[in-house]
């Protein structure tokens, strides 16, 4: 098996508008180019799914407005807050859905 690489650009262009993306939460490693370039891009209306929570990736995906959408036990941000500040606003302003999967 040989690896194969693409561009973040190719990578991102995956990601369609009203997709769901699916990954882990943890400040460590999130896939923060990624997402930027989903959000670059135009994406709207996406369906975030935090496995074991959410972190920055969520919170991030919230704020820009690329996701409707949360699916996770919670959004924080690690030990610097208790709750990601864009989901607390997004969901207090009816402005995503928060869906609870503990």
């Amino acid at each position: 098996m040989s690896a194969q690489w693409t561009s973040i650009e190719a990578a991102a262009a995956l990601v369609q508008d009203h997709h769901q993306v699916v990954m882990s939460a943890g400040n460590e490693r999130p896939p923060m180019a990624l997402l930027r370039q989903i959000v670059r891009q135009g994406t709207t209306g996406l369906r975030a799914v935090g496995v074991v929570g959410g972190e920055i990736n969520l919170d991030f995906l919230v704020g820009a407005g690329a996701a409707d959408v949360i699916d996770t036990c919670s959004v924080t941000l690690g030990p610097f807050a208790r709750t990601g500040p864009n989901f607390a606003r997004h969901v207090t302003a009816g402005r995503i859905t928060a869906m609870d999967n503990t």
